[in-house]
């Protein structure tokens, strides 16, 4: 049974985020949290009782903090490609933040576990239906207007997405150079703000929008 939030749920809650966006889904122990929030076990097994409920409730908080900032620039003013570009900007700037987590979760679906597929589709893909209405009204003006929206969607999200999870793959696994430029300089043009921004544009021209 759910108990109800108290100030200990809400430590624990910034701890299990700030260690999945420093180590991932695998270097999230119930031990470092608790450290980290200065909470006891026991405490944290009265509030979530297993590691597994506490990382769904982790997760659904970054996501709702992510569809918070995403449904506002989606029912901002502009064009239709304006919206667009503004909506694809979040998706890239909810990938920085979920680099550490995201490899393991697409790895696991890989691998045909269900109840990580079952979960990122309940929980992680509200935003596309947003997405995917933008593009539809968008398609008309493409260079893909022949094809279908869901073919306009994949050709928009990747271009958004796999640059920082690769980058972040990399990062984890003590890469320092790529092409004989540094990783660390090669992940503040990916990471920051304006490159994502970069990509939005690059994505939408890629579609002759």
């Amino acid at each position: 049974m759910a108990r109800p939030p108290s100030g200990t749920d809400l430590k624990l809650r910034r701890a299990g985020r700030r260690l999945l966006q420093e180590r991932g889904l695998t270097g999230l122990s119930v031990r470092e949290t608790c450290r980290k929030a200065r909470v006891n076990t026991g405490m944290f097994h009265y509030y979530f009782g297993s590691r597994e409920e506490f990382l769904r409730a982790v997760l659904k908080d970054i996501y709702a903090e992510f569809m918070e900032n995403f449904k506002a620039v989606v029912s901002a003013g502009g064009t239709p490609r304006e919206r667009l570009k503004n909506a694809l900007i979040e998706v890239g700037r909810f990938a920085r933040v979920m680099r550490g987590a995201a490899p393991v979760l697409f790895a696991d679906m890989a691998y045909g576990n269900r109840e990580a597929f079952g979960f990122l589709s309940s929980n992680f893909t509200e935003h596309m239906s947003h997405i995917t209405t933008l593009a539809r009204q968008c398609r008309p003006a493409s260079a893909l207007r022949s094809r279908s929206v869901p073919f306009l969607v994949v050709s928009l999200i990747p271009v958004m997405v796999f640059p920082v999870l690769i980058g972040g793959v990399m990062e984890r696994n003590g890469v320092k150079n790529v092409l004989e430029i540094p990783l660390k300089r090669l992940g503040q043009e990916i990471f920051s703000d304006e490159g994502i921004a970069a990509r939005a544009e690059i994505a939408l021209r890629g579609v002759g929008l």
